[in-house]
């Protein structure tokens, strides 16, 4: 496992200068996936600040400066010594810089892979845990794009029917003579009247898929005026009410398409609740409340609440309260991922009377 870890990691390694005798075993090197080379601690310190993001560990000499100058720089990075069996005796000095680890500049195999491993693995696992979090979230994505056609097909399905509509009614009057300009002039005006309103959902719909690249402070009553515009169509037909309400003073700093992905998966999730559970007048409510540091998001709905054994693991990958079919159980876990990493804030979800509340907490934007 060690060596596995070992070869899946890149190496900045610093040379001690003309001190041939102080350099590892080049060879040894040959088992890490990418190795950055300096020639002496200068080069060293150097490389360090151009190739920052590019490595996982640091292997120095037996070198007070460029020790302190790394763990001054970055404490969080693993960074191995190596020393010569005659300066072994001087190991104890070096403790106080907090190395991860020692190695000998002659080649040990054993304790190559065991020093080198152990400094890793928090590295790697780190890595593993971020390329999992970024398939979950992938998947998350694609979860929300099929919810989204849904929406999409739904939104067009009456305009649709509206252009059909007009058109049999023109070929009626054009077969019965009695189809005038002015009856075309109408019906050519409704169909465009109706065409813009289904580009409109296209864009709306397209620019909520599309990534913010950058931070940005955005208004919290725009975001949810676009949750409201996406879903609330379908909702009317499933008998939901959704209502909402936030002050236009409200800004946060972060991506706004990341929280209204998290709306949208609490509120596709409560009207599911809703519909499942037969409820004939569904409602779900947006409760805004803010203070000097935080705004506060509340989605209550009367879906009849969550199951007390299954609350505590409601943000858990994986896991889903619906039919498989119906569900991956990775929408409240990317939900969470958003915005206690991604926006600093915290969410959780209890149970009240007839339904259940979701709370989203977030630090209020400043304007720059």
């Amino acid at each position: 496992m060690d060596l596995y870890i070992i070869e899946q990691s890149s190496v900045l390694y610093i040379k001690n200068g003309t001190d041939t005798a102080e350099n590892f075993d080049i060879p040894s090197l040959s088992f890490f996936k990418r190795v950055i080379t300096a020639d002496n601690p200068g080069e060293g310190w150097e490389k360090f600040n151009e190739h920052k993001k590019q490595f996982d560990i640091v292997i120095v000499p037996m070198d007070r400066d460029i020790m302190i100058k790394i763990r001054e720089a970055d404490p969080q990075i693993p960074v191995v010594i190596l020393y010569t069996p005659e300066k072994k005796g001087l190991i104890d000095e070096f403790i106080p810089f907090l190395p991860d680890g020692f190695i000998k500049t002659t080649f040990d195999k054993k304790q190559f892979n065991t020093v080198l491993g152990k400094a890793l693995k928090p590295v790697f696992y780190k890595k593993e845990i971020k390329k999992k979090d970024m398939l979950l979230f992938q998947r998350s994505k694609f979860s929300a794009l099929g919810e989204m056609i849904e929406n999409i097909a739904h939104q067009w399905r009456q305009p649709l029917h509206s252009i059909g509509a007009t058109m049999m009614k023109l070929e009626f009057e054009y077969e019965h003579d009695i189809c005038t300009p002015a009856n075309i002039k109408d019906a050519v005006e409704k169909t465009n009247s109706i065409l813009l309103h289904m580009s409109k959902t296209i864009d709306d719909f397209r620019n909520f898929f599309e990534p913010n690249k950058e931070k940005e402070l955005f208004k919290l009553d725009e975001a949810l005026q676009s949750v409201y515009a996406l879903l609330n169509p379908q909702l009317i037909d499933y008998n939901i009410q959704l209502k909402t309400t936030a002050g236009p003073g409200i800004k946060i700093f972060g991506h706004s398409n990341e929280l209204k992905q998290v709306l949208i998966n609490i509120i596709s999730n409560a009207k599911d609740a809703i519909i499942m559970n037969k409820i004939p007048n569904g409602k779900i409510i947006l409760d805004i409340e803010n203070d000097k540091k935080n705004v506060t998001i509340k989605i209550k709905d009367n879906g009849k609440g969550i199951p007390k054994k299954v609350i505590k693991n409601i943000f858990e990958p994986y896991f889903t309260t619906k039919f498989e079919s119906k569900g991956t159980g990775i929408g409240l876990y990317m939900s969470k991922i958003i915005i206690e990493k991604n926006m600093k804030g915290s969410i959780s979800v209890s149970n009240i009377k007839n339904g259940a509340e979701f709370r989203i907490s977030l630090p209020l934007g400043k304007d720059l």
